[in-house]
Protein backbone atom coordinates (compact mmCIF):
# COMPACT_ATOMS: atom_id res chain seq x y z
CA UNK A 1 0.00 0.00 0.00
CA UNK A 2 3.29 2.41 0.42
CA UNK A 3 3.48 2.55 -2.97
CA UNK A 4 -0.01 3.46 -3.93
CA UNK A 5 -1.14 6.72 -5.05
CA UNK A 6 -4.24 8.58 -3.39
CA UNK A 7 -6.22 7.81 -6.57
CA UNK A 8 -5.91 4.16 -6.55
CA UNK A 9 -6.42 4.19 -2.60
CA UNK A 10 -9.46 6.29 -2.93
CA UNK A 11 -12.75 5.11 -1.99
CA UNK A 12 -10.95 2.32 -0.44
CA UNK A 13 -12.09 1.08 3.33
CA UNK A 14 -9.57 0.07 5.86
CA UNK A 15 -10.70 -1.70 9.12
CA UNK A 16 -8.51 -1.15 12.09
CA UNK A 17 -8.64 -2.07 15.33
CA UNK A 18 -7.83 0.00 18.44
CA UNK A 19 -8.69 2.85 16.23
CA UNK A 20 -9.64 5.55 18.66
CA UNK A 21 -6.05 6.56 20.10
CA UNK A 22 -2.50 6.02 19.19
CA UNK A 23 -1.43 4.13 16.89
CA UNK A 24 -4.41 3.01 15.77
CA UNK A 25 -5.90 6.65 15.61
CA UNK A 26 -2.29 8.17 13.79
CA UNK A 27 -3.21 4.91 11.00
CA UNK A 28 -6.98 5.86 10.57
CA UNK A 29 -5.96 9.86 10.38
CA UNK A 30 -3.39 9.09 7.83
CA UNK A 31 -5.41 6.44 5.79
CA UNK A 32 -8.16 9.44 5.19
CA UNK A 33 -5.72 11.95 4.63
CA UNK A 34 -5.05 9.57 1.36
CA UNK A 35 -8.89 9.06 0.44
CA UNK A 36 -9.69 5.75 2.39
CA UNK A 37 -12.23 5.06 4.30
CA UNK A 38 -12.34 4.46 7.47
CA UNK A 39 -13.69 1.36 10.07
CA UNK A 40 -12.46 1.29 13.63
CA UNK A 41 -12.78 -0.42 16.99
CA UNK A 42 -12.34 0.88 20.44
CA UNK A 43 -12.90 -0.63 23.36
CA UNK A 44 -14.88 1.91 25.86
CA UNK A 45 -13.59 5.43 24.94
CA UNK A 46 -16.54 6.70 23.23
CA UNK A 47 -15.72 10.43 23.41
CA UNK A 48 -12.26 9.38 21.35
CA UNK A 49 -14.28 7.44 18.77
CA UNK A 50 -16.58 10.51 18.38
CA UNK A 51 -13.50 12.45 17.88
CA UNK A 52 -11.82 10.35 15.48
CA UNK A 53 -14.83 9.93 13.47
CA UNK A 54 -15.40 14.05 12.90
CA UNK A 55 -11.93 14.15 12.00
CA UNK A 56 -12.01 11.73 9.31
CA UNK A 57 -15.40 13.62 8.07
CA UNK A 58 -14.05 16.95 7.99
CA UNK A 59 -11.23 15.33 5.31
CA UNK A 60 -13.97 14.09 3.24
CA UNK A 61 -14.10 10.77 4.07
CA UNK A 62 -16.61 8.26 5.55
CA UNK A 63 -15.70 6.89 9.63
CA UNK A 64 -17.67 4.72 11.42
CA UNK A 65 -16.72 3.30 15.19
CA UNK A 66 -17.74 0.39 16.75
CA UNK A 67 -17.04 -0.73 20.21
CA UNK A 68 -15.59 -4.24 20.45
CA UNK A 69 -13.71 -6.11 23.46
CA UNK A 70 -11.43 -9.01 21.23
CA UNK A 71 -11.00 -10.53 23.89
CA UNK A 72 -15.29 -11.78 23.85
CA UNK A 73 -15.35 -14.41 21.19
CA UNK A 74 -18.71 -13.98 21.57
CA UNK A 75 -18.96 -10.11 20.50
CA UNK A 76 -17.36 -10.88 16.67
CA UNK A 77 -20.63 -12.07 15.23
CA UNK A 78 -22.31 -8.73 16.19
CA UNK A 79 -19.22 -6.92 15.27
CA UNK A 80 -19.53 -8.30 11.85
CA UNK A 81 -22.87 -7.16 11.28
CA UNK A 82 -22.24 -3.26 12.50
CA UNK A 83 -19.26 -3.97 9.16
CA UNK A 84 -21.60 -5.46 7.09
CA UNK A 85 -24.56 -2.66 7.85
CA UNK A 86 -22.07 0.39 7.31
CA UNK A 87 -20.41 -1.03 4.41
CA UNK A 88 -23.97 -1.15 2.94
CA UNK A 89 -24.79 1.79 3.63
CA UNK A 90 -21.96 3.80 2.19
CA UNK A 91 -22.41 1.71 -1.00
CA UNK A 92 -20.53 -1.11 -0.61
CA UNK A 93 -21.89 -4.16 -1.30
CA UNK A 94 -19.07 -6.44 -0.78
CA UNK A 95 -20.52 -7.80 2.54
CA UNK A 96 -20.25 -11.33 1.72
CA UNK A 97 -16.52 -11.16 0.86
CA UNK A 98 -15.35 -9.10 3.93
CA UNK A 99 -17.03 -12.00 5.92
CA UNK A 100 -15.86 -15.00 4.12
CA UNK A 101 -12.39 -12.87 4.26
CA UNK A 102 -11.98 -11.59 7.47
CA UNK A 103 -14.11 -14.17 9.62
CA UNK A 104 -14.22 -17.49 8.00
CA UNK A 105 -15.19 -19.43 10.80
CA UNK A 106 -17.00 -17.11 12.94
CA UNK A 107 -20.07 -18.77 13.20
CA UNK A 108 -18.34 -21.98 13.96
CA UNK A 109 -15.57 -20.19 16.24
CA UNK A 110 -18.96 -18.41 18.31
CA UNK A 111 -20.78 -22.09 18.85
CA UNK A 112 -17.81 -22.91 20.89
Amino acid sequence: MANETVGTMKDRVAIITGGSRGLGRNTAVNLAGRGVNVIFTYRSNQKEADSLIREVEAMERKAAGFRLDTGDIHAFDGFVADVRKTLHGWGRDRERSFQRRVFPDAKAASAN
